[in-house]
């Protein structure tokens, strides 16, 4: 699978201005010849550059900010990560705040972000990243500090973009780390989208700050037969091990963690489960509006990250928040996903033994 999509400008966003801002990896000596050498053989290459994300959401949309809760209950030495397909994320369900079933659509989104320190989400809509600079804008106006970055459309018919929301009191966005998979043979029908975070931590410790990269996914529900070879979901075995193999010669990480609405049972992961101490967090955790089903799921490398705390869960739409389902497939008919790691930079169980190559590009930044 040829891999890392053309690394491209990326447009900035705040809530009170626009501005364009170039986003480019630092390279150390052997990066830049490994760069050349993916140049010359075609596993990377650069595009036209990207346009701004869209209007300032200050102007865009106004409305009553919801409260982002008692936030302290996240431990002061973890992190939680999340995945959570929001269906049909696009201009009109962003801008509903309140249903005729009595929903804040919205800020019910909202609140489900701003219990985490980053989210990967999926099915995003709109070329404009409306929906996305919504959410974003509404977490800040509440009292956050958020920002998010969003890959361009990606599919054939159906275009959905990737994107990942960070809180920036705890998590930084390594900059120019952000990029979607190349995928010139087109085993995939939405390429994935990669991004580097680091945590931020107290001034005064002497520990490192967890670094880890992100590889969000959306398959297609009718490509991802373990049985077949070339399905999405054996497929991403090769993204997992190409990405890890980039990033580990570039810029000497470790720590991944593939996850997203992958569309299968824990038992049917293919080939990904063959990938030595790659497992699912999640197992067979359901993770549809009605727990029946098991599409969503956040993988590591156990024998490699040991920042993982041992916690994860969901926020049952239904359950925890106390909607009907009609009101709960408002906001989606996934729940979000979630898992527990370290602030701090953990040794690793062991080194990993197999390790893979990348390439990056065209994703917009909204702070």
């Amino acid at each position: 699978m040829g891999i890392f999509s053309k690394r491209r400008r990326k447009s900035s966003f705040s809530s009170t201005s626009s501005l364009l801002r170039w986003f480019g990896p630092g390279a150390t000596t052997l990066g830049l010849l490994y760069a050349l050498y993916m140049m010359l053989t075609g596993g990377l290459s650069f595009s036209s550059l990207d346009g701004l994300l869209g209007p300032d959401p200050e102007t865009a949309f106004r409305g009553e900010t919801i409260s982002l809760g008692d936030r302290t209950e996240r431990p002061p030495d973890r992190i939680r990560i999340a995945t959570f397909n929001i269906e049909h994320f696009a201009d009109k369900k962003s801008s509903i705040r309140k249903n005729e079933d009595g929903v804040d659509v919205l800020g019910t989104i909202a609140k489900i972000v701003s219990t985490f320190d980053v989210v990967a989400i999926q099915e995003l809509q709109g070329a404009d990243g409306i929906a996305l600079q919504r959410l974003v804008g509404l977490l800040n106006e509440s009292g956050g500090n958020f920002a998010a970055t969003m890959s361009d459309p990606i599919g054939e018919a159906y275009l959905e973009s990737y994107a990942f929301v960070w809180d920036r009191s705890r998590i930084n966005l390594v900059p120019g780390s952000a990029y979607v998979v190349q995928d010139p043979g087109k085993r995939m029908y939405r390429e994935p989208m990669v991004a580097t975070f680091e945590t931020v931590v107290p001034k005064e410790s002497t520990q490192r700050p967890f670094r880890f990269t992100m590889i969000n996914v959306h398959t297609k529900p009718d490509r991802v037969d373990p049985a077949d070879q070339e399905s999405e979901i054996n497929v991403l075995a090769d993204v997992f091990q190409r990405v890890r193999e980039y990033e580990f010669q570039q810029y000497s990480e470790d720590d991944f963690i593939l996850l997203g609405d992958l569309n299968v049972s824990e038992k049917n992961l293919g080939q990904l489960k063959s990938i030595p101490g790659v497992l699912s967090l999640a197992a067979d955790i359901q993770t549809n509006i009605n727990r029946t089903k098991t599409n969503d799921h956040i993988l590591i490398d156990s024998s490699v990250t040991a920042e993982y705390s041992g916690r994860l869960g969901v926020i049952d739409l239904k359950a925890d928040l106390g909607l009907t389902e009609k009101q709960a497939n408002a906001i989606s008919d996934h729940i979000p996903l979630w898992a527990e790691f370290n602030l701090y930079e953990q040794p690793p169980v062991a080194r990993a033994t197999e390790t893979a190559t990348a390439s990056g590009p065209g994703t917009r930044l909204i702070q």
